[in-house]
């Protein structure tokens, strides 16, 4: 059994709360807001997941967390693979005596859905992060296959999914029992105190566009840099920069990818510190093909940024058409570039949309609303959010 990494010792009161995700990166870089609050509210927290490194358990551990890796193999020569893999996972939870279970990753939430109604806790929350199998192209992760899932859901009591679109995928795919519906949040939403509204720099000098997103192909890496070669032979003061950090998918892009768009394309490494980039901009790009929550681009919103992105899930409710951004078509770098010179061609609306993105941001995205939903979700005492 994988070792329990145990964080220092804490009073032995408040909820035993289990979060998951396939890798420790997705725990340590998203749930680290929720995993603070939670431990700040007397409530323990275990965090799992198939693949974390040393240095991310200990920042999980510092952080206050207990740390276990999920054993997602079975021995080789298992007659029920399935089956050992929920029963290595269901002495996990009972060890340790979860009450609260936050199943979420690619290949992890149904066998942790399935072992933490076994191991008896009493609230099993559901994450949905992509649409179900069927609705993609085939790529399906091992572990979540139509049979997987129908138990999984038919285990929880609670799904959670990160935007309205995956919400309703998921209502029509017939997985879900008759009495339960899928609540939506943004993820953990936006700190508007981190991302406070940043003068925009001025115009007269040209536009300054930005990109930040995973290096990929699905998140519109290479449509940002073929659209801004497109605009800057039209538009020469026109600047583009673009970061992030690397992919661990299939159509992962490289900086040898990159290498044919340097004249054009600023690339300002992995955006680690994100702020100083938008505080840059005059608008932030986001050509996904399609997410569960972008954070990025909610980022750019919160310090007051006009959006150009892609009318798909996860990013069409970022934006009001010509109100706070505007949209194009997804994997189409003509489009992308199109929309881009709305507001080279009427950057005169660029103030007004910056104002609506952080008033949208304010409105819809607060992260302090987001906790406070998420705590009524499970449950939990929310004092210490709304005052936060």
């Amino acid at each position: 059994m994988p070792k329990l990494i145990v964080a220092a010792k804490r009073p032995d009161s408040g909820q035993r709360i289990v979060l998951s995700a396939t890798h420790g990166s997705s725990l340590v870089n998203d749930d680290m807001p929720l995993i603070v609050r939670l431990l700040e509210n007397g409530h323990h927290v275990l965090c799992l997941a198939s693949n974390i490194s040393e240095a991310e358990t200990l920042s999980l551990t510092h952080a206050g967390a207990d740390v276990r890796q999920l054993e997602l193999a079975a021995d080789r020569w298992a007659l029920m693979r399935d089956r050992q893999i929920i029963q290595r996972a269901t002495s996990a939870l009972t060890d340790w005596k979860a009450d609260i279970v936050v199943a979420r990753g690619a290949g992890v939430m149904p066998t942790l859905a399935q072992a933490a109604r076994n191991a008896g806790a009493t609230q099993i929350v559901a994450v949905v992060e992509q649409p179900p199998p069927e609705s993609e192209n085939g790529d399906v992760p091992e572990g979540d296959t139509e049979e997987s899932l129908l138990k999984a859901f038919g285990a929880v009591t609670d799904v959670l999914c990160y935007n309205y679109d995956h919400a309703a995928q998921l209502e029509v795919s017939g997985l879900l029992p008759e009495d339960l519906s899928p609540v939506v949040l943004p993820g953990l939403g936006v700190d508007l105190e981190q991302f406070q509204v940043a003068p925009m720099p001025a115009i007269d000098k040209g536009l300054n566009f930005l990109m930040v997103g995973e290096l990929s192909k699905s998140h519109g890496i290479l449509d940002y840099c073929e659209a801004a070669k497109v605009i800057k032979e039209r538009v020469p003061d026109a600047r583009f920069q673009l970061a992030g950090s690397a992919s661990r998918a299939a159509d992962s892009v490289s900086l040898l990818d990159l290498e044919p768009f340097s004249d054009t394309v600023s690339f300002a490494g992995d955006a680690a510190d994100i702020a100083p980039l938008i505080k840059k901009c005059h608008v932030f790009v986001y050509p996904s093909h399609g997410e569960a929550v972008p954070s990025s681009a909610l980022q750019a919103m919160a310090m007051g940024r006009p959006v150009v992105t892609t009318d798909v899930p996860g990013c069409r409710e970022l934006v009001d058409e010509c109100v706070n951004g505007v949209f194009c078509a997804p994997g189409d770098p003509p489009a992308l570039a199109e929309a881009m010179q709305r507001l080279l061609k009427r950057p005169e609306l660029i103030a007004s949309m910056a104002r609506a993105s952080r008033q949208k941001a304010e409105r819809r995205y607060d992260r302090r609303l987001v906790l406070a939903a998420l705590f009524d979700l499970l449950g939990l005492k929310r004092a210490a959010i709304t005052e936060a």
